[in-house]
């Protein structure tokens, strides 16, 4: 009887075993984290992680962890149009955070590598090792200092993902030499077959199968392009690989208007383009199915036209002046850009990509009419044409003031002599003589295009009028003033 008691014992502890391991494997996968970015600008630029939680399922053999089953890598990858991203990542653990990679200082741990391709994606994985024999849930938070083209300031987005150790306990299997794997879709007939093993001492081994990753599109959203161009974008895609598992080839749903169409596919992007519309936004959807599980994926994604300003640009320069084009086309978009400044076919100056240049004209180019010609996708946009290139004004008095025998002009200048000398008035005629004036350097003023200057000139007591012309550095001269006091 105390036989019989103990055989039963033993019978029930092992079912029990058995059973808590079922429920083991068989629980929610640990604790979820959910990605918590904070983005500016519209969200255009952003982290994704391509999974929420890493689990890691562990047994103890000899007083040591043995992995059983492990999920240890994650990819991190920004959503965007960006120049450059850095990455920070640190490990969380009973409240305290420790950094555990950092890109521009390269910091990393034996247990953790961080890895960077030239697209931006950081590729995490971790080696589990001396985990104590305790269930265990630690958290990863990623920062990104993300650069988008043409901006200076960096957009700073985050995440958090998980990563959760389940031990399980087989001290009891293995006193019996037993170890079994519960699949996670077992029946009641597998549970029968499982206890006739048992009592029979012949133990059998049921494989499990995994269940496969849920299926994540990361589309660029909204897809900007100039008004009646075409537009060019990348999803990307995890949780399948394209190359292998698509069941069928991926749906596209759109306005048939729009011609979008799949230029290429590759292992976790697919690659698409189509019209923009004159005015108006419109949605691309895209659904695949993966050939392992026939699971259905879809995604949707907005296309924005964008509207061209009129450029920015001086209709009149003089020699020897510094001047700034603005050719005020987008960047950050789906197509390419340039402006040229060009005389009879001959390019003075240009840029790409939508930004401001500056020209400088010589003396040579005196009498010369520019051309301002904007490019979309090396086309020619449109071309703007009243630009001249003219010999500086003579000058000018502006103002007069007179207050006790003390006559105060002001005078506006034109363009330079050379890339160093500037046309400033370089003296005062009057109708009579022995006249004393000053020049009052301290405050001339130097504008994009003229020069302000200020003389203070003395009068006799005698003297009810004066007519006086300034001339500048090239030997012009103003019109007269007759000034009456």
């Amino acid at each position: 009887m105390v036989q019989q008691d103990k055989r039963y014992r033993g019978f029930n502890e092992i079912y029990f075993v058995l059973y808590l391991t079922a429920i083991l494997l068989l629980l929610p996968e640990g604790k979820k984290v959910y990605d918590e970015f904070v983005v500016s600008d519209n969200n255009r630029v952003y982290i994704k992680a391509e999974k929420s939680m890493l689990n890691v399922r562990l047994k103890v053999e000899q007083g040591k962890s043995v992995v059983v089953a492990a999920d240890t890598v994650n990819i991190i990858y920004p959503v965007g149009k960006i120049d450059s991203i850095n990455y920070n990542f640190k490990l969380n653990s009973n409240n305290i955070s420790n950094t555990i990679y950092n890109s521009n200082q390269q910091i990393s741990t034996n247990a953790f590598q961080v890895l960077e391709n030239e697209d931006g994606l950081a590729f995490f994985s971790w080696t589990p090792k001396n985990i104590n024999t305790i269930n265990k849930n630690f958290e990863v938070m990623v920062e990104a200092e993300i650069y988008s083209f043409g901006k200076n300031i960096p957009q700073i987005s985050s995440l958090r993902f998980a990563i959760n150790t389940f031990f399980i306990d087989e001290f009891e299997i293995a006193s019996n030499k037993t170890e079994t794997v519960i699949d996670n879709k077992e029946d009641s007939e597998t549970n029968r077959k499982n206890q006739q093993n048992i009592n029979n001492d012949n133990p059998t081994q049921i494989n499990y199968t995994p269940v496969l990753s849920p299926i994540n599109f990361f589309p660029e959203n909204p897809v900007t392009a100039v008004a009646l161009s075409r537009w060019r974008s990348v999803v990307r895609v995890y949780g399948i690989d394209l190359s292998k598992d698509l069941k069928n080839h991926p749906k596209i749903i759109a306005k048939p208007e729009y011609n979008v169409k799949i230029d290429d596919i590759e292992n976790n992007a697919i690659y698409l383009s189509g019209e923009t519309s004159s005015s108006e936004d419109y949605k691309v959807s895209i659904e695949i199915e993966r050939n392992q599980d026939s699971r259905v994926g879809s995604t949707e994604f907005i296309v924005k036209p964008l509207m061209i300003k009129f450029p920015s640009y001086p209709n009149i320069m003089y020699p020897y002046i510094e001047y700034t084009f603005k050719p005020n086309l987008p960047i950050n978009t789906n197509n390419s850009f340039s402006s040229k400044l060009e005389h009879n076919n001959k390019e003075l100056a240009s840029s790409i990509d939508g930004k401001s240049f500056v020209f400088i004209p010589q003396l040579a180019d005196t009498n010369k009419v520019l051309k301002l010609n904007r490019y979309i996708d090396d086309k020619l946009y449109d071309s703007k044409e009243d630009i001249r290139i003219i010999s500086p004004p003579k000058p000018e008095i502006t103002k007069k003031s007179y207050d006790n025998g003390i006559l105060t002009i002001t005078t506006k200048s034109y363009g330079k002599l050379s890339s160093d000398a500037f046309n400033v008035v370089s003296k005062l005629i009057f109708d009579k003589e022995k006249i004393k004036y000053q020049d009052l350097t301290g405050k001339t003023q130097y504008q994009d295009n003229f020069i302000i200057q200020i003389f203070r000139i003395t009068l006799q007591d005698n003297i009810t009028s004066i007519k006086v012309s300034a001339v500048d550095e090239r030997g012009i001269y103003s019109d007269s003033e007759v000034i009456t006091f």
